[in-house]
């Protein structure tokens, strides 16, 4: 008997796709489990571990996410001799690699990325290559190997020649990142403001990948003097967060932080005070309390208090280095630079 095309493999993982956009996460989880249950083929069932493993991402289940992710990779390896199963093999591996990045566990998630590029580099297609170079240029960028990441990204905008879709957005976002936290501000504000209009026009304002781009491009303003206009951008994202993702996403943590720094820099300390302390609660809960990207949140919020309350701000900063130290960052790596000077002026004040 014919298996109805919604209750096939495919049919059922486009479901669950489907649901995960709605943020219906038990749905999803529904329909992904049915098709790991109808699955035989090893690239039926990589398909369908990939995508139960971005539910239990959603649902910020990362230990099985993981598990998943890493399954599905090896499923896929084994199929790389047809177009299908390279592309699965890629996304599978990204797909991990960004989760020990998530991690903060950034030399494992090098190393899958770099064994990937060796093997899929000349074979795979050009939308799949660029996933690998974009996610080896976002990892780069936050392990303080700035030359690195400048370089996959140049790599990937050469691969997306007359691309004008979502992905060129992603890289204009990410290149305007990696400007920023080289310090290079007036570099970074041509990109940033690029990728906002890029993924306006495909996605509407109102859209998070669109607020994500808000959000990288208001700290690039607030650098080159536009405070007010990135204050805007920061309190529209982060409601864009909140109504999109709720309140205790990674996302709204990382605004929050970002709308704090912006404040702090107006003067405004008590409405600074407590959108570091909303920060640093939601980035803990969705990241764990020694993730090295609660690092640049912990040294503005003791920057804030470092005048009023030096052992809390001292204690921040501690805490700061050491996760910053556990994800092997280099060692002029700009925010351990800053948590370094600010520490040797707490313990030897003028």
């Amino acid at each position: 008997m014919a298996v109805h095309a919604e209750q096939s493999v495919p049919g059922l993982l486009s479901r669950a796709l489907t649901a995960l956009e709605a943020r219906d996460v038990e749905a999803a989880r529904t329909l992904a489990a049915q098709a790991e249950e109808l699955s035989t083929g090893p690239l039926a069932l990589a398909n369908a571990a990939l995508v139960h493993g971005y539910v239990d991402e959603h649902a910020g289940e990362m230990e099985c996410a993981v598990q998943r992710f890493e399954h599905a990779t090896t499923l896929a390896a084994g199929c790389c001799d047809v177009p299908e199963g390279l592309s699965l093999y890629v996304h599978a591996t990204v797909a991990t690699a960004t989760a020990h990045r998530m991690r903060g566990q950034y030399a494992v998630a090098e190393r899958l990325l770099v064994t990937a590029l060796s093997r899929v580099e000349e074979q795979a297609t050009a939308e799949d290559v660029v996933a690998v170079y974009n996610e080896l240029g976002v990892l780069f960028k936050y392990s303080g190997k700035f030359e690195a990441a400048a370089d996959f990204y140049e790599r990937a905008l050469g691969r997306l020649s007359g691309n004008g879709g979502p992905e060129l957005a992603t890289l204009h976002h990410n290149i305007a990142g990696l400007a920023h936290a080289r310090g290079d501000y007036a570099a970074a504000e041509e990109p940033a403001r690029k990728a906002v209009a890029i993924r306006t026009e495909a996605l509407g304002p109102e859209h998070p990948d669109v607020a994500a781009d808000y959000a990288a491009l208001a700290p690039i303003l607030l650098e080159i003097g536009e405070a007010e206009e990135a204050e805007s951008l920061l309190r529209k994202a982060l409601r864009i967060f909140d109504n999109a993702y709720g309140a205790d996403h990674y996302e709204v943590g990382i605004a929050a932080g970002n709308l704090a720094a912006v404040i702090h820099q107006a003067g405004r300390r008590e409405e600074a005070m407590a959108h570091y302390e909303r920060s640093l609660a939601v980035l803990e809960r969705a990241l764990g309390p020694e993730h090295p990207e609660l690092a640049p949140v912990l040294n503005n919020y003791a920057q804030l208090i470092r005048m009023t309350d030096p052992c809390r701000a001292r204690e921040a900063l501690e805490r700061a280095r050491l996760s910053l130290f556990a994800a092997s960052v280099g060692e002029n790596h700009p925010t351990l630079t800053a948590v370094n000077v600010c520490l040797s002026e707490l313990e030897n004040p003028k």
